[in-house]
């Protein structure tokens, strides 16, 4: 495995694509974070200490929102809360990816490390069909709420993507390679990544 591989992963809601992460995660043995894992990690590294001011907005439920709450006073930063939650994590990321080797999913990832030298991203994606009848099953819900969660959650990856990126989340020329996971399930996707993994790796 080269010394710096980091891997990025984005998927489409409903497509297995967090299944597969951790499946890679553990074939490969490489630590895996997602939105949780940075938040967490953002607390850990303690970067955030300062406490807001009571011009501040109301901090949410996130984990992450809470630390950007304490990054810093708007009034000095001049950002608003939006791009200092957007800073926070970044920068987390940022740090976690120093530490060696690793997987990100999500967060459009391979937009904050588009100069890394040996990043590799990946797309998953599913017919809408097929990821219905997986979140019903996965959830316990109707067909037609299964739906409109899975439309929900796209349009907000796609949404926080852009703002982050000039190439649209899901545009097939803005990854290295794209699958869909209703071809292979979760495990032959994973394994067909993996071959991908290997090929690169041993490359001249």
């Amino acid at each position: 495995m080269k010394n710096n591989l980091l891997i990025t992963i984005s998927r489409q809601f409903g497509s297995s694509g967090h299944q597969i992460a951790e499946q890679l995660s553990q074939s490969l043995d490489l630590p895996l974070f997602d939105k949780d894992s940075i938040a967490q990690a953002a607390k850990d590294y303690g970067m955030y200490a300062r406490i807001m001011t009571e011009d501040h907005p109301t901090p949410t439920n996130s984990l992450l929102y809470s630390i950007a709450a304490n990054m810093y006073s708007l009034s000095r930063s001049g950002l608003s809360f939006e791009q200092q939650v957007s800073m926070a994590e970044e920068e987390t990321m940022r740090n976690l990816a120093k530490e060696g080797p690793s997987i990100f999913i999500g967060r459009a990832a391979d937009a904050v490390f588009a100069n890394h030298p040996n990043r590799i991203s990946f797309f998953i994606h599913a017919p809408l069909e097929w990821r219905i009848e997986r979140i019903t099953k996965l959830y316990h819900i109707t067909d037609s709420k299964a739906q409109s969660m899975i439309k929900q959650m796209d349009r907000k990856r796609a949404t926080y993507y852009a703002e982050r990126s000039d190439t649209p989340w899901g545009h097939a020329a803005g990854y290295h390679f794209s699958i869909d996971s209703s071809m292979l399930g979760t495990a032959g996707t994973t394994e067909q990544i993996l071959t991908f993994l290997r090929a690169y790796q041993y490359q001249e």
